[in-house]
C-alpha cells in the first residue's frame, strides 16, 4: 500500500499578489490614459492593444488566482473582474483596427455604466482597506464617471493621475517589504 502525500500550501509562502496587480495596472492605465487625453497618437493603438492585453489583463487574472490562493477577496475579485476588462478592451480595440465590426456609441455607454457601478461596488468596499487604494479606487470611479458622460479626454487626464498612484501604491508594497520598515506610507482605512 502506497503512502498519500499531502501537501499544504502556507499563506506566509504567498507574496502580496496585489503589488504586482497594482503596477501592472498602473502602466497599462498610464499608458491608454496619454491615447485618452490626446497627448500621443492614436496610431499607438497597436502598442495600446498589447498593454492592455498583457499587463492588464493576463496579469491581472494571475494576480487574482493568487488572491484566491491567498484567501483575499478583495484581490481577487478586483484583480479577476478588472483583468476582464482589460481583455475584453484589447480584444474590441484590436476588432475596430481590424475592421471586424462597427461601435455602437450606446452600447459603448452602457458598457462604462456597467464598469461604473462595479466601481462603485468595489469604492465602498476599498474604505476599510488604505488610504492609497481608497483614492485608486475613487479616482478610477472619476474617470469611469468621465467615459459615461463622453468625457474622453478629461477621463485621460484623471487615469494619468490614477496610475501614478497605482504605481507609488506598487512601490510602497515591495519597498516597504524589501526594507522592512515603511518607506512609503499608504495611509489607513477612512472605516475601521
Amino acid at each position: 500500500m502506497s503512502e498519500e502525500k499531502v501537501y499544504v500550501l502556507k499563506e506566509n509562502c504567498i507574496a502580496d499578489p496585489s503589488t504586482v496587480g497594482l503596477a501592472s495596472f498602473g502602466i497599462a492605465l498610464f499608458c491608454l490614459s496619454f491615447v485618452n487625453a490626446g497627448l500621443v497618437g492614436a496610431g499607438s493603438i497597436g502598442l495600446i492593444i498589447a498593454t492592455a492585453l498583457i499587463c492588464g489583463g493576463l496579469v491581472h487574472i494571475i494576480v487574482a488566482l493568487w488572491g484566491f490562493l491567498k484567501n483575499e477577496l478583495f484581490t481577487a475579485l478586483v484583480f479577476g473582474t478588472y483583468g476582464a476588462f482589460w481583455i475584453i478592451f484589447s480584444l474590441f480595440q484590436l476588432g475596430l483596427v481590424l475592421k471586424w465590426f462597427e461601435v455602437d456609441p450606446g452600447m459603448m455607454t452602457v458598457f462604462f455604466i456597467a464598469w461604473t457601478i462595479f466601481t462603485f461596488i468595489i469604492w465602498v468596499a476599498t474604505l476599510v482597506t488604505n488610504t492609497a487604494v481608497i483614492i485608486i479606487i475613487t479616482t478610477l470611479l472619476i474617470v469611469f464617471i468621465l467615459l459615461d458622460l463622453g468625457l474622453g479626454q478629461l477621463a485621460g487626464y484623471v487615469g494619468i493621475f490614477t496610475a501614478l498612484v497605482a504605481l507609488y501604491t506598487s512601490a510602497a508594497g515591495i519597498l516597504n517589504t524589501m526594507y522592512g520598515k515603511q518607506v512609503l506610507p499608504v495611509g489607513g482605512p477612512l472605516i475601521k
